[in-house]
């Protein structure tokens, strides 16, 4: 074989294995994001059901939750109260992923998406009605489970001062 067939069949060889490699790690990422949206819309439908054990599962010991207005909760006991305060009878909350990402080296990913909550006054009115963004920070953990490990929201709706 001719020295220059035999370099173009190398570079050949090796520009396969590339794209091959390439190709691999696109459809791991891609399954690792499919794994955060799946648990994520899974938990949405568990706020949705008002089950606040069932949302707070979703995190990791170490979480902490960024929400408005309030100082930093962290960790499953802060988590577990302010979910206890938010979900009640008729309170509806949930939300929808917009984006996925997994970057290498597959340990720590994020979503970010869109909320809907609504909740009633004391006698059972509507008193809420808000919709906003949600920005999840998912880390896996050492029994290669994902949990949130950073939890923040924000209301579309305006402040007080811009209205």
């Amino acid at each position: 074989m001719p020295r220059n067939s035999l370099r173009v069949c190398l570079l050949g060889v090796v520009l396969c294995a590339g794209i091959s490699n390439a190709f691999a790690e696109t459809q791991k990422q891609q399954a690792e994001e499919a794994v955060i949206r799946a648990l994520d819309e899974k938990w949405s439908a568990i706020a949705l059901k008002n089950d606040v054990d069932g949302a707070v599962a979703f995190y990791a010991e170490d979480v902490v939750l960024l929400a408005p207005n309030v100082p930093i909760a962290a960790g499953k006991k802060s988590i577990r109260e302010s979910w206890a305060g938010l979900l009640g009878p008729n309170t509806a909350v949930s939300w929808k992923v917009t984006e996925v990402e997994v970057p290498k080296p597959r340990d720590l990913g994020y979503l970010y998406g869109t909320y809907q909550l609504s909740m009633p006054d004391p006698k059972g009115r509507p008193a809420i009605s808000d919709a906003g963004k949600v920005l999840e920070v998912w880390k896996k953990q050492t029994d290669s489970q994902w949990k949130c490990i950073v939890d923040t929201y924000n209301s579309d709706l305006p402040t007080a001062a811009g209205k």
